[in-house]
């Protein structure tokens, strides 16, 4: 830039010497060029020497730029430096506020578990005393145990001994319990007890007929019971022991089942003249085999045998066809339950008819004593032992 302004003063400088030297006459102008020349030589030293000392101006200028520019730096890095101070100021600060706040959620926090072993502490105590407490109550119920233990094997050692007693008593009174009315000392209502039952039950003896020891598994006498009842019933016994009654046939098998038995049939008309007739054997089969009438002995007596064609017939009701007759139904014809013929003549005797009708196999007949159209006042069918 400095150079660029000496050239041209020395351009202007020139162009000024020019012009005057075309006014000027010859001798005067070679005097005024070598003035000039001159001059300008002076002034071309001049500058050289302006321009050396310019250009060591310029040198130090730029030196002292250099070193401004080192010292803007320096500030630049003063400054950045100090910004960064600040911010390391302003970040330990809070950072310092942090701590404080750390410091200070750790002294809760330090409390806290204080607090908490402090209840541990307390917890730990109580529970220490708790299993003391459990082992003195498990030391407790292990006596209690042991007491329980004893008791149990004295109540045990107390109950076998009270089932012999009452096995024994059992046994004895089985003993003197009768077994069946020949055991019994008078006629009428007695308790038994037989083999398949748990218990003694009731039944009706005669101690006085042709020798005593019967138990009465059916009587009429009076009307006063109807016969007509369905399979359940027969099966279970009805009536009245004092008066008329049926025994249940699950009762009659058991007997006849247990031992030999033998039947006596007792019949009375009302004309007051009585008959019977004995059969040395007599038993009947379970349920399952429709109480069939299986076996009936040897038949003797002034009433006749009127039952010996009903041998090997099943039981039936109203409500339990078993007299093996495809076209005619005679319980529910004659109204009564029975061993009946499996023929189309129905019966030859039936002590179960409705009292009082002498219709046609309606009543209480017995046909070899008054027929099979006659009602009879009393009839009596009763068992005892076969001896």
């Amino acid at each position: 830039m400095l150079q660029n302004t000496i050239c041209i003063f020395l351009m202007l400088s020139a162009l000024t010497f020019l012009s005057d030297a075309t006014t000027l006459p010859p001798s005067k102008e070679v005097n005024m060029l070598n003035s000039t020349s001159s001059q300008l030589s002076e002034i071309r030293a001049e500058q050289g020497q302006e321009l050396k000392i310019l250009l060591s101006d310029m040198q130090l200028i730029k030196t002292e730029l250099e070193l401004l520019k080192k010292e803007i730096n320096v500030v630049v890095s003063d400054n950045q430096c100090r910004a960064e101070t600040e911010k390391q100021k302003t970040d330990i600060i809070d950072r310092e506020k942090e701590n404080r706040s750390l410091k200070a959620d750790i002294q809760l926090f330090r409390t806290d578990i204080q607090t908490l072993r402090t209840d541990f502490d307390l917890q730990k105590k109580d529970l220490i005393n708790k299993e003391a407490n459990i082992l003195t109550l498990q030391a407790e119920l292990e006596n209690q145990k042991k007491s329980v233990l004893d008791n149990e094997s004295n109540i045990q050692l107390l109950k076998n001994e009270n089932q012999l007693l009452r096995t024994e008593q059992e046994r004895n009174r089985k003993l003197l319990q009768p077994h069946n009315c020949t055991e019994a000392k008078s006629s009428g209502i007695n308790e038994i007890l037989l083999p398949f039952s748990c218990q003694p039950f009731k039944v009706a003896c005669d101690a006085e007929t042709r020798g005593g020891g019967w138990t009465i598994i059916l009587r009429r006498m009076d009307g006063s019971v109807s016969f007509h009842r369905n399979w359940t019933e027969y099966k279970n016994g009805f009536g009245d022991l004092n008066g008329e009654f049926f025994f249940g046939l699950d009762k009659i098998h058991e007997i006849t089942a247990e031992r030999s038995q033998e039947l006596l049939v007792l019949l009375e008309d009302y004309q007051g003249v009585n008959a019977f007739e004995k059969y040395d054997e007599f038993a009947i089969g379970n349920e399952d085999q429709q109480y069939e009438l299986h076996t009936l002995g040897k038949a003797s007596g002034a009433a006749g045998d009127s039952f010996s064609d009903h041998r090997g017939k099943k039981f039936s009701t109203f409500d339990r066809d078993n007299d093996g007759i495809s076209d005619i139904h005679c319980a529910e014809l004659h109204t009564g339950g029975w061993w009946y013929r499996s023929n189309n003549f129905c019966q030859f005797c039936k002590l179960t008819g409705t009292y009082g009708n002498n219709d046609y196999d309606e009543g209480v007949t017995w046909d070899e004593f008054r027929g099979s159209e006659y009602s009879l006042k009393t009839a009596v069918m009763m068992i005892r032992p076969k001896k």
